[in-house]
């Protein structure tokens, strides 16, 4: 009894605030122990891993960033570069202090006066999530938003906020405000696929930041928080908005004046309208970039150049091709008043490398490849090919006189009711021709007289399987003029039998393709199909076309050594060609008009293309042959013999063709045609009208310019090795990276959701990429 009174009797005499007291400091200490000490550990660990990751920042930026993926020409010039995000890097001088400024004023506008942790802005943003019951964006500072999106990644987690704070703490030890800053104007997305303050600054206002306003420069630097929804092509009127709010936080901290104020409030924006997002930088030879960019599409579809790091080395000698280019649109704008308004040309070796490809005189104008995609007549070009097909079966020799008898026959699709090819002169006239002044003048009823003998199916299978032709071919008498449009590069491959005596190589781009680490994932040979046509017809067939050079057509042509071709001029003057090759080189030149109008009837084959062919040819030949020709390649000039009694000697014609309808066009001309749609209908007697030839000799062009430079002949040309079949294709499987690069939504940094309205790809290390997906945005 008296024990239990004494007990009460010491409770009354401890006071009811000590009580209080202890219970709070036994709360303390629990809280303490279960909060406050793990997270203290929780940060100490953060910032000893901060300390091992930071001391390879750089690397990792550069990781982060990606190699881009380039198209390289032979000799090592960049043609083309497409990185994994469209940033342009600069260095912080080159970055107005307004600029500068509107960026603070947007993020982070204690920046110099922190160490890396804005105490105040966390602060208040632990009260904001506190009152509103949800995580809050604000509270970081620049430094936490770096880290954040090389190390961290954006998931809303508590422990990532340690990390932040903690990676951020060490990246203020190692780096000075200035370099921070930098970092990150040049990390930060802006969206629309724009990394970094210069790239939003092309994309956004086609400027330079350099060149950026105060209103715009306001503008820019709020489009990080929601780069989806705050930028100013997604949402003007927020853009505006958010701009506004910029400006006054800038007067504010006096970083400008109430003018610079007013005046920025009223600037109206004027944005890019025509912008790119894609990262991709073309430098030089746009044509040929687009080839292999078909190439790749085509064989390669497993690989993706975006991902970056891949490099693709390819057959083009960058000075030839500079020249061709240049050269070609020279002989055009001399013509122009001819209405020859673009031209074409390529150049392979004898292993079939392309050494340059022009696909038009103006890739600002028109970025169809004729080269590669341009389906034109040939013209008279293609009788080579006829007179080929009919002395490899035997149906004619090479002693043989051809009929020029006058042809009529019936045809409903003419106004007349008959087909009535003519040639192109009323001086063809004779009985007959034999085989190489028929080819040298360019006669045009003996090379139909010919494929009436042979047959037009024959013709056509015998172009398809021993030739290489690929485009459809129209079987019938039309065909023999070169009716059936064909590519370029199809006659450049088709030329190649008779300048490599019977064998036939197909025209390549790419030699191989290596990944970002270098290793080699793909490589590409030469293509050779053996003996395609026999030893003596080649024979035959090269002195005849040497004769186009010295007495015929193409006598323009001369000024090239060893030179042999054939011209070919389409009907009203709509397609003039020149093929031809010398000492293991072949062009293959082509001109005419945008809007397929006819040229003038000064317009030949053997004028304009020539001159062109002449001027390229001469100036690849001073790069890739030495003086002494090569004897295994061409035959010997002299094959080519001069004049003689019995040969009928043919004046240039005065005017051009007078009827005929126009051959068919290109898919990027005037009334085009379907790609592989046949130029003349089929059967024997519903042949089209007549594609005459006019082919004509004309005067010697001057002798091209020639770029005075020391190299050695062979060089920019990488090793190859011969094959007889294709190379196989497989998909390419590269190797397995240590990063993976998965869709994100560019505002919140989780993986992206069907509802996010902007994602870009990112690339996180294994183990590292984000588990959370992005519930900011929802359906409604």
């Amino acid at each position: 009894m008296a024990g239990g009174a004494s007990g009460r009797s010491d409770a009354r005499k401890s006071p009811k605030w000590l009580r209080v007291l202890k219970q709070a400091l036994v709360g303390v200490a629990i809280l303490t122990l279960l909060i406050i000490v793990p997270l203290g550990i929780m940060f100490i660990s953060a910032s000893k891993d901060a300390r091992e990751q930071m001391v390879s920042i750089d690397d990792r930026l550069n990781e982060s960033i990606g190699k881009p993926s380039r198209i390289l020409s032979a000799d090592g010039v960049t043609l083309f570069e497409l990185a994994a995000e469209n940033r342009h890097p600069i260095k912080l001088e080159q970055v107005p202090k307004v600029v500068r400024n509107a960026v603070l004023a947007a993020e982070d506008k204690r920046f110099y006066e922190h160490g890396g942790v804005d105490g105040m802005g966390l602060a208040r943003a632990v009260f904001l999530a506190a009152k509103e019951g949800r995580t809050s964006q604000g509270g970081s500072t620049i430094e936490m938003q770096l880290v954040k999106r090389i190390y961290n990644g954006s998931e809303r987690t508590f422990d990532r906020k340690i990390k932040d704070i903690a990676y951020a703490n060490e990246l203020g030890q190692l780096k000075t405000k200035d370099q921070i800053l930098e970092l990150y104007l040049n990390q930060v997305y802006f969206g629309e696929g724009a990394y970094g303050i210069e790239a939003a600054s092309q994309v956004y206002f086609n400027k330079h930041v350099g060149d950026l306003t105060i209103g715009e420069a306001a503008m820019l630097s709020r489009c990080v928080r929601r780069p989806s929804y705050e930028n100013p092509f997604k949402s003007l009127k927020r853009a505006v908005r958010n701009r506004d709010v910029v400006l006054q936080i800038m007067r504010e901290q006096a970083w400008i004046s109430d003018a610079q104020y007013e005046a920025a409030i009223a600037e109206r924006p004027r944005l890019n309208k025509r912008h790119n997002t894609s990262g991709m930088q073309v430098y030089a030879a746009p044509y040929f970039v687009n080839h292999v960019q078909q190439v790749l599409d085509a064989e390669l579809s497993g690989l993706d150049l975006k991902t970056g790091g891949y490099t693709i080395y390819t057959t083009l000698d960058s000075k030839l091709q500079a020249y061709a280019e240049h050269y070609l649109k020279e002989v055009v704008a001399e013509n122009k008043r001819f209405r020859v308004d673009t031209a074409a040309f390529i150049v392979i070796d004898k292993d079939g490398q392309i050494l340059a490809e022009v696909g038009g005189a103006d890739y600002g104008l028109s970025q169809y490849n004729i080269v590669t995609q341009g389906h034109r007549q040939p013209g008279s070009s293609f009788k080579p090919i006829v007179y080929a097909t009919a002395l490899a079966n035997g149906v004619i020799t090479e002693n043989d006189r051809i009929s020029n008898a006058r042809i009529r026959d019936v045809d409903r699709y003419s106004p007349t009711g008959y087909w009535e090819p003519q040639n192109s002169s009323k001086s063809e006239n004779a009985f007959s021709y034999n085989l190489e002044d028929a080819i040298a003048y360019s006669v045009n009823r003996p090379a139909i007289h010919t494929i009436e003998k042979v047959g037009p199916s024959t013709v056509a299978e015998f172009a398809k399987d021993h030739f290489g032709i690929e485009s459809p071919l129209a079987a019938n008498k039309p065909l023999a003029l070169g009716a059936s449009a064909v590519r370029p590069i199809e006659m450049a491959e088709a030329y190649s039998v008779f300048m490599l005596k019977g064998d036939r190589v197909k025209p390549f781009a790419i030699t191989r393709i290596t990944d970002a680490s270098g290793q080699v994932i793909r490589t590409f040979s030469p293509h050779f199909f053996r003996q395609v046509l026999d030893r003596k017809v080649v024979v035959t067939m090269d002195r005849c076309l040497a004769a186009v050079v010295s007495r015929g057509t193409a006598t323009g042509a001369r000024l090239v050594p060893n030179a042999r071709g054939k011209t070919g001029t389409t009907n009203d003057h709509r397609d003039a060609w020149f093929c031809g090759y010398t000492d293991g080189l072949l062009g293959v030149g082509w001109s005419g008009n945008r809007k397929f109008k006819p040229m003038a009837n000064t317009v030949w084959g053997g004028s304009v293309t020539v001159k062109i062919w002449a001027g390229i040819m001469t100036e690849a030949r001073r790069r890739f042959t030495s003086s002494v020709p090569d004897p295994s390649v061409s035959v010997d000039a002299n094959l080519a013999r001069p004049p003689s009694k019995g040969d009928v000697i043919i004046n240039p014609p005065a005017d051009g063709p007078t009827t005929d309808v126009p051959p068919v066009t290109d898919p990027d001309l005037a009334n085009p045609v379907p790609e592989g749609s046949p130029s003349s209908p089929s059967g024997p007697n519903a042949s089209p009208p007549s594609t005459r030839q006019i082919d004509a000799p004309r005067p010697v062009v001057d002798q091209p310019p020639i770029i005075q430079e020391e190299q050695q002949p062979s060089e920019g040309i990488p090793p190859t090795i011969v094959v007889v079949r294709p190379p196989v294709r497989h998909a390419v499987k590269p190797r397995l990276s240590e990063y993976v690069e998965i869709e994100v939504c560019a505002d919140t940094g989780l993986r992206a959701s069907i509802y996010c309205p902007e994602t870009v790809p990112k690339k996180f290390r294994r183990g590292q990429v984000p588990k959370a997906t992005c519930t900011l945005h929802r359906a409604n």
